[in-house]
């Protein structure tokens, strides 16, 4: 197993996670569809989380899933970049995807915010993690979106991307309902 693959089965132990998804998309037609490559890790995540909510706190589409989760994907891509492209006319420290170095979104936070990915580098195996929280504030971290959700799998406290205290959040994986 990879580092990123012992990091995802670290996730999914913490979290009680113990199935997997079997992708009806290929990874190849999604990125020709959203016009970017996705890190390795991200594609071992995938291959283990369907689309849901991590902790009651960390919402996630897994775009390879099938084409509601595809669509799920694209919709809080639109959106997500659609709020940094209007906070830019006040705050222009990072350009929304598809500017070059513009941040990609892959998943959102309960109360508003978003988790993006930091195209510094051309390489997307080596791009760092970036949060807005709904006020309009950046964090950026140096790690990898699997460490990052790692960190909020195992999380008792506020130190976390988040920066919120999880300790009352049960430590569960729910995923969508398919049915609705």
């Amino acid at each position: 197993m990879t580092d990123a693959g012992n990091v995802v089965g670290r996730t999914a132990v913490a979290l009680d996670w113990w199935d997997r998804v079997p992708p009806e998309l290929d990874w190849a037609s999604v990125e020709r569809r959203v016009g970017f490559r996705f890190p390795a890790d991200y594609q071992e995540f995938m291959a283990r989380f369907p689309s849901g909510i991590f902790r009651d706190v960390v919402r996630i589409h897994n775009p390879v899933q099938d084409q509601r989760s595809l669509a799920g994907f694209e919709e809080d891509l639109d959106r997500m970049l659609t709020g940094v492209e209007a906070l830019q006319e006040y705050d222009d420290t990072y350009a929304p995807f598809p500017e070059p170095r513009g941040v990609i979104p892959f998943a959102g936070d309960l109360a508003g915010g978003s988790l993006f990915w930091l195209p510094w580098t051309p390489d997307p195996d080596r791009w760092h993690v970036v949060r807005l929280n709904r006020s309009s504030h950046w964090t950026r971290t140096k790690r990898s979106m699997t460490a990052v959700m790692l960190e909020l799998a195992t999380s008792r406290s506020e130190r976390n991307v988040l920066g919120w205290d999880l300790s009352a959040k049960d430590q569960v994986f729910e995923p969508f309902d398919q049915d609705s």
